[in-house]
């Protein structure tokens, strides 16, 4: 159970309010990472290759359980961005910097209809499958741990910084509600279940207090529900989401929330304690956008969008003149629904 506490940091002015289909939305030049001169402050897994094996000749692609290329860049460790595919089955590994590149990477195994990704701080990878989720210690294919107890649906996982492991229920359990279960740290038996007002639970993410913030779905408004540490009882936080999914909270304490329904389909930035978003940003090629993950340092944010196959990223903040780079393609029919990077937010 969570009991841990982190300093209270400064909100960030709030930016002027960008309409979901205002501002410019058009994709920039492939080829161009934004902010390349990042490399040089990212944080990657440690030794997230170590593990892996070269590919066969004329570098076809074995068959399942998957396959990781030899170590990129020479000695230096390399970023690593994490894409998972609903329908085939697959978790596919990029170079994070390599944009509009083939994979270097695929897991397969223990996959099965991958959803929300989520990497901790050893680099691990933890994948959200139909009533499982497997675990891949860093430059692995193969799942060294598999959580299913109490899970019926997960959506999405996460690991705080004690350790204790979260996996959000993206479908209730035979009963009204959609849950959140706790696991302690190296144990597959759950700790506690945290009960929400929703059908679905979608993004999970701790906040700079270590509170846990909960995204759910109801039939009609959505929000977000706060769970303190070491609490069992959330608080609603107020603000009305239509149909979440993912979620991120911020150094500063704002809040980023992924809505998917038909009438918004954007990312909605709500300053710490607002209850009304100050920015909203909708993706090009008229995206769905699903998982968002942020890079550690928080100068970038990638975006899942399920329904053109397409992983976009653009600089944070975020702000009524963002632009989003296409990050990687994997085509139409390619319902990409998570996402993950090696040198993310970690707790």
């Amino acid at each position: 159970m969570r009991i841990f506490t982190t300093a209270v940091m400064p909100a960030i002015a709030a930016a002027l309010y960008a309409g979901c289909s205002g501002g410019n939305q058009a994709a920039q030049t492939r080829s161009i990472p934004i902010g390349a001169a990042q490399t040089q402050n990212s944080v990657a897994s440690s030794n997230p290759m170590a593990e892996a094996t070269p590919l066969p000749a004329g570098n076809s692609k074995p068959a399942s359980p998957g396959w990781l290329a030899p170590r990129a860049h020479g000695n230096t460790s390399v970023p690593l961005l994490y894409v998972s595919v609903e329908g085939s089955n697959e978790v596919f590994i990029y170079d994070e910097f390599a944009y509009d590149q083939s994979p270097i990477g695929k897991i397969s195994a223990g996959v099965k209809t991958p959803w929300g990704l989520y990497v901790d701080k050893a680099g691990g990878l933890y994948v959200a499958n139909a009533g499982t989720v497997t675990v891949y210690p860093a430059g692995s294919i193969y799942p060294s741990l598999t959580y299913s107890k109490d899970l019926c649906r997960p959506f999405y996982s996460m690991v705080d910084g004690e350790g204790n492991v979260f996996i959000a229920n993206g479908r209730s359990c035979g009963s009204n509600n959609a849950t959140v279960v706790e696991f302690p740290p190296g144990s597959t038996t759950p700790s506690q279940i945290l009960q929400t007002p929703g059908v679905e639970v979608d993004g999970i993410d701790i906040d700079p207090q270590g509170n846990l913030d909960v995204a759910y779905r109801k039939r009609g408004l959505g929000s977000i529900e706060r769970f303190a540490p070491g609490s069992s009882q959330g608080q609603i936080l107020g603000m009305k989401v239509h149909q979440p999914q993912g979620l991120i909270v911020d150094n500063n304490g704002n809040i980023i929330v992924v809505d998917t329904s038909a009438k918004t389909r954007c990312l909605e930035v709500f300053a710490a304690g607002k209850l009304r978003p100050h920015v909203r940003l909708r993706l090009p090629d008229s995206g769905d956008p699903n998982q968002i993950a942020m890079t550690q340092d928080q100068s970038k944010i990638f975006v899942a969008s399920f329904n053109n196959g397409t992983v976009y990223a653009t600089g944070y903040p975020i702000t009524k003149a963002s632009t989003w780079t296409e990050v990687e393609s994997l085509g139409y029919g390619n319902d990409v629904q998570g996402v993950a990077l090696s040198n993310g937010q970690v707790f």
